[in-house]
Order: C-alpha cells, then structure tokens, then sequence
C-alpha cells in the first residue's frame, strides 16, 4: 500500500485495539498506517475518511489506501503534535484552543444536519446493559446520581444530530506554532446528538481552565445552546460511569482513573450544570 517506506514512530495506545504507524517513503513524505482489530471502529474511521474528512483539507488525514480484508487504512500524516504534548505560553494555548474550536464548526458542518429519533433510550439502554450484572465497580452515590441522569437520558425528544468526532481531547488535537488545528483518529465518529462532542474536552481541559473554554467557543463561533448544554449534564455523568465500568473490565486503569475522577466531580454538583458549561455549579451534599 505505501510502496517502499520504513516505521520511525510506534503511536500506537496501549490496551486498545489500534495500531498506529508513522511511515516515512523513499521521497521523504509522511504517512499513517492504522489496523484496528474492532470491525465497528475500523467502519467508522473509513467511513469519516471517505465522506467528511476531505473537507477539512491538511487539517484531517486524507486516505490514500484501504485494505478493508486487513482493516488497514493508510493515510496521510497531519502537521504538527498532540497539545496533550505540547509545552505552550498561556497566550499560545488559548489560540490553540481557539483554533481547534474553529475546526470542530468545520467538522460539524461537513454533512448535513438529521434526527435521531431514538438517541436517549437507546443510549440508556446500552449503560443499563453494563449495569445488569452487577459486578460493575460503582456503588452509593454514584449509582443514585447515574439513576437519576439515565431517567433524563430516557425522557429526551428526537435529537439534532451531526458529524460528530467524539474524542476532541488534547490528545487527538494536533498544533504546530503558525499552523491551523489539525484533527486526527476517528475511530470513534459517527452522527451523533449536537453538544455531545463538546463532552470530553469540557470534562478534561475547558473545565479546569476558564480561559481555554472562552477561547475555543469564540473559535467555535457560539457557545453551546440550551439543549445541548442539558446533553452535557447529563452525559458527564453517564458517560463517565460507562467508562469506569468498561475500562475497569479491560484493565484499562488509566482510563478508568481519569473517568472516576469525572464522574466523582459530576456526582458533586448534581443537579447543578455540568461541570465547565457556562453557569457555575455548587456542590450538592450526598
């Protein structure tokens, strides 16, 4: 698929079902080669690859060879680092963030808007399955306040949904000094309900820095509406739950540490607005 080229970087995350290869070909040029072992993440990645990532130009990974037999795509190399990496002045990162607002409005706007009828019951219904066997790790307050968030998730309308990257973290956003955001992995990608992309990097960056988080929706173009600001209540909290249950399951400490550390946070200010979004939270005793 690459011709003649040799590996200089492994990027590959340990404990997950991804394969990450930095290539290097005879004329010098850059390349990713992923294999993923999960059939679903591999349709998703190739799917967002094929249809909306061509739009976002060099700021995306563009496609240039699939095996889908070997569920192996190859792919260009987006400029630039992982902010996860990255040591910036405080002026430096809020234009990161800023610009990486900006490149989520691009990427929202690659398809056109649908419904998804069903979005709440059928997300419910996928955590109370984890839930149904009773060897999960959560327990007291925990269980109440995700009982509480899973009814609201059920009581939802029909959903506006878009395309929808659903890990924009520090660690998928590529930045290099006087370059645009760059948006790579997206194994995770689908339409999804508005306001649910904006989930994780409230939970890991904007909620802890104020300034980042008004940075990156006046990139973004808006701040988040009304209902979309009630999805990330909500979700924080059953999303977090569903990855303390999984990621404890696979052995995925880390992972499993960083949402705990979230949903513990969640469970905290509940009912309050999610921790991050524009209105202050106060704590709740339990």
């Amino acid at each position: 698929m690459a011709g003649p080229a040799e590996v200089v970087a492994d990027h590959s995350w340990p404990g997950t079902s991804t394969t990450v290869l930095r290539l290097r070909a005879a004329d010098r040029r850059q390349m990713i080669l992923k294999s993923n072992t999960s059939r679903d993440s591999f349709r998703r990645e190739l799917t967002t690859l094929s249809g909306w990532a061509p739009a976002l130009g060099a700021s995306a990974p563009q496609l240039l060879d699939v095996d889908e037999d070997a569920q192996l795509l190859l792919m260009t190399a987006v400029t630039g680092r992982p902010l996860q990496y990255l040591t910036l002045t405080s002026p430096q990162e809020r234009r990161a963030y800023e610009r990486a607002g900006a490149l989520l409005a691009r990427f929202h706007d690659t398809a056109p808007r649908t419904v998804l009828p069903t979005f709440g019951a059928e997300r419910a219904a996928y955590i109370r399955a984890q839930l149904a066997d009773g060897t999960h790790p959560l327990a007291g307050a925990d269980l109440t306040i995700l009982d509480e968030a899973l009814h609201l998730l059920e009581a939802l309308p029909p959903q506006r949904a878009q395309p929808s990257h659903l890990d924009f973290t520090s660690r998928n956003i590529m930045w290099d000094a006087g370059a645009e955001a760059g948006v790579i992995d997206f194994e995770t990608s689908r339409y999804e309900a508005a306001g649910r992309d904006f989930l994780r990097i409230t939970q890991r960056t904007l909620y802890h820095r104020p300034d980042l988080r008004t940075a990156f929706y006046r990139g973004y173009g808006r701040e988040p509406e009304r209902p979309e600001s009630e999805l990330i209540r909500i979700c924080t909290v059953t999303d977090a739950a569903a990855i303390v249950i999984t990621a404890t399951a696979r052995g995925q400490h880390a992972f499993a540490t960083e949402a705990r550390s979230i949903l513990t946070a969640a469970v905290s200010a509940w009912p309050a607005p999610a921790p991050g979004t524009a209105v202050p939270h106060k704590r709740r005793p339990l």
